[in-house]
């Protein structure tokens, strides 16, 4: 196994237009973050919300946690998948190890790129109210964001492995990730609808974990809203090992 891992990591880092969007995560998520939380202003109730604007950055940073998963499993079909399992018969192992890469190169990429934006987005938001730094839900928020990052990365790499295609595996998530947030934009719908929308998208469930900084904030509390986020990703892993298994490389 750690053989196939450092094969893995081996693949990821040689490849400059690959191992670029490491860093580009960080930096995505923090740049994003300054210019919002630099624009932000209260809205018609007079409220704002400074932990969440501070990992606001989010939004784009995720994209690039897509890429992460997408240059790990769909940059080598469709030829060098063969060379890959013809080293490693063992699919499970294979299988097994982009996972391990995927979760580690997000995770690496998201716990400085939150950190860093938590800083960037309170100097920004330095004349408003804002939570202490020793703040429990401050962290959770900070660090959920960072989660939120990783699980968007597996369900990627699941997404990836069924479509195989690095192009059409992108543009499967990003519609995935944004279809539903941009249909709520566009489409005028009853409160409801509206709701149930954002309980199943994968990103409006997601980011329930700093969305609901406070009671009655959002349709889902944290813990149930980073759970759809996981339950999305464990599905898109099985459905993804099964292709992996059954399918010609």
């Amino acid at each position: 196994m750690s053989r196939a891992v450092r094969g893995e990591w081996t693949k990821l880092r040689t490849v400059p237009g690959q191992l670029w969007t490491i860093p580009g995560l960080t930096a995505a998520m923090v740049a994003f973050t300054a210019l919002i939380a630099a624009g932000a202003r209260p809205d018609e109730s007079g409220t704002l919300d400074p932990t969440a604007l501070s990992q606001s950055g989010v939004y784009l940073a995720q994209a690039a946690a897509v890429l992460i998963a997408v240059a790990v499993v769909s940059s080598e079909y469709p030829r060098l998948m063969r060379t890959t399992l013809a080293a490693n018969p063992r699919r499970g192992t294979v299988f097994t190890a982009k996972v391990v890469v995927v979760a580690a190169a997000a995770l690496a990429a998201a716990v400085p790129a939150v950190v860093a934006a938590l800083f960037a987005g309170r100097e920004a938001l330095s004349s408003y109210a804002q939570l202490p730094l020793h703040s429990g839900q401050l962290w959770r928020v900070t660090l959920g964001t960072a989660a939120y990052l990783v699980l968007v990365a597996l369900l990627s790499a699941g997404v990836a492995l069924v479509v195989r295609h690095a192009a059409a595996a992108v543009g499967t998530m990003l519609t995935l990730l944004y279809g539903p947030y941009l249909a709520v934009l566009i489409i005028k719908m009853p409160e409801h609808a509206l709701h149930l929308v954002q309980k199943v998208s994968p990103m409006t469930a997601g980011l329930a974990v700093q969305t609901a900084s406070g009671p009655g904030t959002a349709p889902l509390g944290p813990a149930a809203g980073i759970s759809v986020l996981a339950g999305y990703a464990a599905a898109a892993l099985a459905a993804g090992w099964v292709a992996l298994r059954v399918r010609d490389a």
